[in-house]
């Protein structure tokens, strides 16, 4: 991937459509409640970068915002319910999340992104259950074919 091509996400149902431009902040799996609650998941890969390097090329006003707290924004699909975005409008969250950034969860991009994952992060809030789960078998699809 190189920085000079965007990197492209979506919804679930393709109504929202968007670009990042590389390269980004970061890539880390976030265990901190939140993301665990917004997706029913037991993490979130997220990356960030400057709101100028982020845009909708498709369905921007069919993002819902919604505010989990004083400062904080979640943004998802009106349509599907896809829980894509993250972003700061006010100071004030103890974590200090930028307010110039647009953060966007890596499971929503469609092309790859310019680097792997570097962290757990809020590792302290990780769910039990998912500790080894490396170590699991591994199969095709949802069949019984198992890679080895």
């Amino acid at each position: 991937m190189s920085e000079l091509e965007p990197m492209r996400g979506q919804c679930l149902c393709a109504a929202i459509q968007f670009e990042i431009q590389g390269p980004t902040d970061f890539v880390a799996h976030c265990h901190c409640r939140s993301c665990r609650l917004s997706r029913g998941v037991a993490f979130v890969t997220w990356t960030g970068v400057p709101r100028d390097r982020f845009r909708f090329v498709r369905g921007e006003s069919n993002v819902s915002w919604y505010r989990s707290s004083e400062s904080i924004l979640w943004g998802f699909c009106k349509t599907c319910g896809s829980s894509i975005f993250y972003q700061a409008d006010r100071p004030g969250h103890p974590e200090a999340p930028k307010l110039d950034r647009m953060y966007v969860s890596v499971g929503s991009l469609t092309s790859p992104i310019d680097k792997m994952p570097t962290a757990h992060v809020s590792y302290e809030e990780h769910v039990a259950w998912i500790e080894g789960s490396h170590a699991l078998p591994k199969y095709r699809g949802k069949g019984e074919a198992e890679i080895t």
